[in-house]
């Protein structure tokens, strides 16, 4: 049985989350969701946080999917969308089938499948709906960025420790605040700015909770933190040009 003042902190913070949730979908689900959460957490008999992140991290893709039907997509977007995350899930799955270490489960290809959609999705969304030049660039920035960021921690290793949380946690803030930006270019621009700043206070927080070497922190954070940078200012001069275009 869980702690319940663990259960009852998790429960305000899955609460906060629903939040984001458009308001026709929170006044219909945000009830059950919050019981649903609460008694699943509570039936738990180990490891409250991974099962609560777990939740929260699917609800977040929800909350991506609630705001995107919300735009408009068409049905061949999601399709593709779809089509392209059962391709790139190919590559791991052969990697449990011929790779020794390539530990996976099911878990892993949740997780995965949810970056890979919505990246797919982000995609999809800037190549139907903006005819903006600097805003097709911005976005294919980040959701690269994005998706690698995340796929190297998958393939590292799908078992959360503190220090691939964060690495999620960052991608995380993009999507969630890339869903309540509505896409717009001027919100996406504070979003990946916000995404930047994420991304380099995990390598200093390694460097000073963990002794790591700066050699092996600053690589592949560095290239990521220059990309999210870069694609701030993109979406930054995209709002600039459409403000400046007549309507």
């Amino acid at each position: 049985m869980a702690d319940e003042s663990d259960l009852q902190r998790y429960r305000r913070a899955y609460a906060r989350l629903l939040s984001f949730y458009p308001k026709t979908f929170r006044l219909r689900f945000r009830e059950s969701m919050e019981q649903t959460f609460y008694d699943v957490c509570r039936a738990a008999r180990g490891g409250l946080f991974g099962i609560a992140f777990w939740l929260c991290l699917d609800t977040v893709g929800g909350i991506v999917s609630e705001h995107i039907q919300l735009l408009g997509l068409p049905p061949k977007s999601v399709a593709r969308a779809a089509l392209v995350t059962g391709v790139v899930l190919l590559i791991p799955l052969w990697g449990v089938i011929y790779v020794d270490d390539w530990n996976w489960d099911w878990h892993g290809f949740v997780i995965a499948g949810a970056f890979v959609f919505s990246a797919a999705m982000l995609y999809e969304f800037a190549a139907k709906t903006m005819r903006n030049r600097a805003y097709k660039i911005a976005v294919g920035l980040a959701v690269i960025t994005a998706f690698l960021v995340a796929w190297s921690n998958f393939v590292q290793a799908v078992d959360l420790n503190l220090f691939n949380f964060m690495y999620h946690g960052v991608v995380a803030l993009g999507l969630v605040g890339a869903a309540v930006a509505r896409f717009r270019a001027r919100g996406m621009a504070v979003v990946m700015a916000a995404m930047a700043i994420a991304q380099t206070l995990v390598p200093v927080i390694a460097l000073v909770v963990w002794d790591s070497t700066l050699a092996g922190v600053l690589g592949g954070n560095g290239v990521a933190i220059v990309l999210f940078a870069a694609s701030a200012f993109l979406f930054r001069r995209a709002a600039r040009t459409q403000e400046m275009t007549p309507t």
